[in-house]
């Protein structure tokens, strides 16, 4: 077997390996995060429909005075835009990530928790990605008085009963 051989054959193993370990390897579980913002926004006595627009959940959570609509965004922001149109008219809006409050998305930071949770995914040692949801809202909402980081409690709930 010569040097040119050798490395065909190398190249395809690893490509073999690297191929299957995307199929083997489960997609990003993000499985309660709609039942998980659908039950934290009722029991705020919130009325709450879920709905997916173009591929992206978007939950309308109204009270009497209080419109709001919660979406879920992605690590790098790519859908930011098209959160901000679906959810056009709200006066207000802020994102959650990891509990906090935040008057834009940190980027930076939610990309590099995804590719974390990715590495720690693929040694399966946990199975989830922190969300990153978008919060639009009428003035008369004070949505940022929510607990939000219940959400990130829910989450790692969750997240410890699948891990096990």
């Amino acid at each position: 077997m010569n040097f040119s051989s050798a490395f065909k054959v190398t190249l395809a193993a690893v490509l073999a390996l690297a191929i299957g370990w995307k199929i083997v390897l489960p997609p990003d579980y993000q499985g309660h995060l709609k039942e998980d913002l659908v039950e934290f926004l009722e029991r705020k006595n919130f009325d709450v429909v879920a709905t997916y627009e173009t591929g992206t959940l978007i939950i309308r959570a109204t009270t009497a005075l209080c419109q709001m609509h919660v979406a879920k965004l992605t690590p790098d922001g790519s859908n930011a835009n098209l959160i901000r149109h679906l959810t056009a008219g709200a006066q207000r809006s802020f994102v959650v990530f990891r509990g906090e409050m935040y008057t834009q998305q940190p980027v930076v930071w939610t990309v590099l928790d995804y590719l974390w949770s990715r590495f720690l995914r693929e040694l399966r040692l946990t199975r989830t990605v922190s969300p990153v949801i978008s919060v639009a809202e009428n003035s008369s909402c004070n949505a940022e008085r929510l607990p939000w980081d219940e959400l990130q409690r829910s989450s790692t709930n969750h997240r410890s009963k699948h891990d096990s």
